[in-house]
């Protein structure tokens, strides 16, 4: 059976899968090169077909998201209100949370309206038969069969997804069950967001700059307002958006919050938004006591690798699985997942491998570099050449096989230099025109895992992902200072000789000549672009970037400057 994923929110993308096998996964972005791009991804499913060499003819069922968004139950909105009107807000302020209040409740309505029943006649209007599934039980289906647990308990969350802010699910022989529901007037993304917006940022792009700004404040003064904007209901198990405290709105737009954080360092609302999130996360699960040995996550929130990380050290989690392509560019794969368990009532095949794109043939590269006029020659090993370039302190712009499917770059579309040196982030920062306040991540070999990182047992499933952080040894805080965070942390990617063969290779290479088990891997892109596809995007950024050298294929490219 061929059944075509697609996903047409933010971070767009398609997939297919035969009989049950994940063969392409592709994000439109990295196709038309507008990052988080929305709408039905004609590239990439033109793509995913491609590369799994066949036609929409072939294809069995398109499967996507999109439910129509059910009509909400007054009930919450009319306890929301109710609090809001008996609290001790002045008057302005509980008409403005009001009218907040109000407004969502219009829009999950529909009075307001989505551009959803447009997107799913652009894909009705390919000809295959569509089957729609929920955004949250998408979500949830990543989680769980990604995983390739026989059973679990799942946890999804973000800002909207049709028919709520996540929730808790159940996965098991029979599927993937829903065990509660969020309301979006309760959204963590919203809450995590809107701050992030308060402090200058881009709500849904920038979260991670305000995850990295957080490790720089120990004890935020503004903890007691941030901290009253969201709660959770152990009982009902659920998150609880507080806005009769005043600050908390459901959606990104706060001129309240924008207001009051102005009293604030950036570091200090970063420190209370990221503890208040972990707080609020981490009750819910120690509150599922047990049924949370096993917990799989996915959903927006889940991008932030210090929350999952929080989530592995609880003493009744055993393990946390984390889908590597969390955000909404993932629901292509969920509603394909879903799709083949209602018509076959057999589970999909976890993931083998986040490489999923298209893979430039050397006969495309070579072509290619031929009409660039840029210096490059062919290499007959090119592991050792480019683990010399490192071990010299160089800094190596990586394209080689298939392009990863989500948000980190794992070694195939991306920057490798030295952990060593910690002035190479500020160095790395201004050649990409980025500012960032957390290190770039480390790439080690699995079989030295242990000696450079605390806690991983937990971990285990999401390690080879940089989806969750973990303490650093002594041994890896000296060793690669620059991979490190303030906080003692790193965000690795374990990489395993079969999974990640071309990587392993480098950095084995790398250890051969330095004794030393980790590299820096950053995403190969300028700031706000997505990540490079193939070799014209490749040479493209490898000019913009000024870096002194590409290994695209088996091929080296020197700048004029190297």
């Amino acid at each position: 059976m061929i059944i075509l994923g697609v996903a047409f929110l933010s971070d767009a993308s398609a997939c297919v899968l035969r009989d049950g096998k994940l063969v392409a996964a592709v994000s439109e972005e990295r196709l038309n090169r507008k990052k988080l791009w929305h709408g039905v991804p004609h590239l990439a499913i033109a793509e995913v077909l491609r590369i799994a060499g066949l036609t929409l003819d072939d294809v069995d069922v398109i499967a996507t998201h999109g439910n129509a968004p059910r009509t909400p139950d007054r009930a919450p909105f009319d306890r929301k209100e109710a609090a809001i009107a008996a609290s001790d807000l002045d008057p302005e302020s509980r008409k403005r949370q009001i009218e907040a209040l109000r407004s969502r409740q219009a829009h999950e309505t529909g009075v307001l309206g989505t551009r959803t029943p447009e997107y799913l006649a652009e894909i009705r209007a390919l000809g295959r038969p569509v089957e729609l599934f929920g955004h949250h039980e998408a979500h949830a289906a990543t989680a769980f069969w990604g995983a390739g647990w026989d059973d679990c308990l799942m946890l999804t969350a973000d800002g909207w997804g049709e028919d709520g802010s996540g929730g808790l699910w159940r996965g098991d022989a029979g599927g993937v069950h829903r065990l509660t529901r969020n309301e979006t007037i309760d959204s963590l993304g919203y809450f995590y967001g809107s701050v992030t917006k308060a402090l200058g940022f881009i709500p849904h792009r920038h979260e991670g700059k305000v995850l990295g700004l957080a490790a720089y404040c120990d004890a935020p003064k503004s903890m007691a307002r941030i901290g009253a904007m969201v709660d959770v209901d152990t009982d009902n198990r659920r998150f609880v958006g507080r806005m009769e405290t005043g600050l908390y709105m459901p959606r990104f737009e706060n001129p309240a919050l924008a207001e009051y954080v102005k009293g604030f360092s950036r570091e200090d609302v970063s420190s209370a938004v990221q503890r208040t999130l972990e707080d609020v996360v981490c009750r819910l699960v120690s509150s599922l006591g047990a049924d949370a040995r096993r917990i799989a996550v996915a959903g927006g929130i889940f991008a932030n690798v210090k929350l999952n990380q929080r989530l592995a050290e609880l003493p009744n989690v055993e393990s946390v699985y984390v889908f590597p392509n969390m955000g909404d560019g993932g629901l292509s794969v969920g509603a394909a997942w879903l799709c083949h368990f209602r018509r076959t009532n057999a589970r999909p095949r976890p993931i083998e491998t986040m490489y999923l794109g298209a893979e430039p043939t050397e006969a495309e590269i070579g072509a290619y570099l031929a009409k660039s006029g840029l210096t490059y020659r062919h290499s007959t090993g090119i592991h050792d050449e480019i683990a010399a370039l490192l071990a010299k302190g160089e800094v190596v712009a990586r394209c080689h096989g298939r392009m990863e499917f989500g948000p980190r770059a794992l070694g195939h579309r991306s920057i490798l230099c030295e952990a060593t040196r910690p002035e190479i982030n500020e160095w790395l920062n201004k050649r990409l025109k980025r500012s960032e306040f957390m290190p770039f991540a480390p790439a080690t070999l699995a079989e030295a895992a242990h000696e450079h990182y605390i806690g991983l047992e937990k971990g285990a499933l999401s390690s080879g992902y940089m989806t969750m952080t973990f303490d650093c040894t002594p041994k890896m805080r000296a060793e690669s200072p620059a991979a490190v965070h303030v906080d003692g942390t790193a965000r690795p990617q374990l990489l395993d000789r079969v999974r990640n063969a071309d990587f392993h290779g480098i950095v084995s290479a790398y250890r051969a000549r330095t004794g030393l088990a980790s590299v820096i891997n950053t995403s190969f892109n300028m700031h706000e672009e997505p990540i490079i596809n193939g070799v014209d995007d490749a040479v493209r950024g490898f000019v913009a970037s000024g870096l002194p050298y590409l290994a695209v294929g088996d091929f080296l490219v020197k700048s004029g400057k190297a």
